[in-house]
């Protein structure tokens, strides 16, 4: 949708119908230059014998237009369109809370943290992922509610805590640091000792059982573990409306079994219980043993989300790999009853280093996100000894790095390209935006108003990118792709940086006039880029 084309749209739609020639109309941005918007309908047209009267009518009908300010046809019957000065007026500055979009409610799934292990690099993408799809719903008037959903249950505490108890760990000095360390010690120990394994499986099933002692020794590695994350979220720039997860749906977990057994939607295979909807592979509900799986306590989730909300959607931002899983989830789901709403696996491929696998550290480890996030720093302060800005930009670029690609795509970390100011990183924006904050800074441009008698190429190129936030913000809203924004402000930025070089603003040479004139096309791009970096989850810097 280019904002402020309906009535081209609807003199186009109407002179078809004049030759019953039903059309849905599209208008795209053209890759031509000095022409700003195509439309391609007649293309097909071409061998109608009515073609030239058609355009014809088209030519008189947009003269008329007072968003238009020349018209043309290209060999191929592309309509080519040069919007008018009066267009740039009505649409360089938009308020996207105000646009015409369709409201929803919907839960949005992301983040994903287990209690007992640290963030890492895989936990980068559906952070910001989810966190852009979340504001960007927010500011289109969507009531959006985020659930970090933390694994905070099941097996993998148990075998925290069976390892504590066999190695006599005291839990009250207990820190993250052991933590990171006792989970994996914990994992090899089940793998090759059978009664640690044992042991674990009945700490689980006690837990399940509401083992008061038990519980305790949980809520003390639960507290040190969500603390640790909670450190490192607002580090980040991360929070969330709901803090749940697996421990808090123990009790609507087993509802779901129960209710699904009473309707006879669950065989018995030798103790462990399937759904009976038909699905290659069977969908496993619960072990021989009783314990639950991931897809057991992500429907006990939906059930209290059910509970607790009225959900048009249903949105988990989660690795691409994982597709086969929701795929299980959303066929129990209906199958169950649990839920009549939509739900979307928005999926997102992988952070991969130099030699395109998932990026680890360079002894081949597991890469923190928290050392990711130092290492960029520590990078940047050779550049730039200012350490609170180090950090500001450190997150800007790990946002925007991650955002640029399409979620779909696996991308290549590089911290050396990511930190170029003259790249297409998020120093690039940052330095944009901090240079149109210290104009407007020197001089207030608050009740200027644009002149449009003698803009100039550099002025109403910068101008039109302006009015094309619209676009790019429904285009990540409606297809849940933030990399449409993220494309967007880099553009948008280089133009701006252009605009900035070729035309003086305060100088002896140049009129009040046009001054003011220039003034508010700078207001216009720093709102501009402002509501980009709200959309894509990154703090402007105050300085550089």
């Amino acid at each position: 949708m280019i904002v402020g084309t309906n009535s081209i749209i609807s003199d186009i739609s109407n002179v078809l119908s004049k030759f019953s020639i039903q059309e849905d109309v599209q208008l795209n941005y053209s890759q031509i230059e000095n022409v700003d918007i195509q439309c391609n309908n007649l293309v097909k047209l071409s061998s109608d014998s009515r073609i030239e009267e058609i355009k014809t009518a088209i030519e008189n009908k947009l003269e008329n237009n007072n968003s238009i300010y020349d018209i043309s046809f290209a060999g191929n019957n592309f309509i080519n369109i040069v919007l008018s000065k009066e267009y740039l007026e009505n649409n360089i500055s938009s308020d996207l809370s105000k646009l015409n979009a369709e409201k929803t409610s919907i839960v949005i799934d992301y983040g994903g943290p287990n209690i007992g292990k640290s963030l890492h690099v895989g936990h980068l993408r559906t952070l910001n992922i989810g966190r852009s799809i979340y504001r960007i719903n927010k500011i289109a008037g969507n009531d959006i509610i985020s659930d970090i959903h933390l694994g905070d249950w099941g097996m993998p505490v148990a075998l925290i805590l069976c390892y504590v108890k066999k190695m006599k760990i005291d839990l009250l000095t207990l820190k993250h640091t052991d933590l990171e360390t006792i989970y994996p010690a914990a994992t090899e120990l089940a793998e090759n000792d059978i009664s640690f394994y044992e042991e674990a499986k009945n700490i689980s099933k006690k837990l399940n059982e509401d083992d008061d002692t038990l519980k305790k020794e949980w809520k003390i590695i639960y507290d040190v573990s969500v603390n640790n994350i909670n450190e490192l979220m607002h580090r980040l720039g991360h929070g969330f409306d709901w803090f749940y997860g697996e421990s808090d749906v123990v009790k609507e977990t087993k509802l779901v079994i129960d209710d699904a057994k009473l309707k006879n939607k669950i065989v018995d295979d030798n103790g462990a219980f399937l759904s009976k909807e038909p699905s290659d592979p069977p969908i496993l509900l619960t072990k021989s043993d009783g314990s639950y799986l991931y897809i057991t306590t992500d429907l006990g989730t939906v059930y209290f989300r059910e509970q607790n909300g009225n959900f048009d959607k249903y949105l988990y931002v989660v690795d691409q790999r994982q597709s086969n899983h929701f795929i299980q989830l959303f066929k129990t789901v209906k199958y169950f009853g649990l839920s009549s709403s939509e739900f979307f696996h928005i999926s997102y491929g992988t952070v991969n280093g130099p030699d395109d696998k998932p990026l680890k550290t360079r002894d081949g480890g597991v890469y923190k996100l928290e050392e990711l996030l130092n290492d960029v720093k520590e990078e940047l302060l050779k550049k730039n000894s200012n350490t609170i800005l180090a950090e500001e930009l450190a997150n800007s670029i790990l946002t925007y790095s991650d955002l640029l690609p399409s979620r779909n795509q696996n991308y290549k970390f590089d911290i050396e390209k990511f930190v170029d100011i003259n790249g297409k990183t998020g120093i690039y924006l940052q330095y944009a935006q901090v240079r149109a904050r210290k104009i407007l800074n020197e001089y207030s441009a608050e009740n200027n108003k644009i002149v449009f008698n003698n803009i100039n190429d550099d002025e109403r190129r910068l101008v039109f990118e302006i009015t094309k936030l619209p676009y790019y913000f429904f285009n990540s809203l409606e297809r849940n792709e933030p990399h449409h924004l993220a494309e967007y402000a880099y553009n948008l930025c280089q133009i701006f940086n252009s605009f900035y070089t070729n035309n003086k603003i305060f100088s002896s040479s140049v009129s009040e006039i046009v001054m003011n004139q220039r003034l508010f096309i700078v207001k216009s791009f720093y709102t501009t880029i402002l509501s980009v970096f709200e959309s894509l989850g990154i703090s402007p810097v105050n300085e550089m």
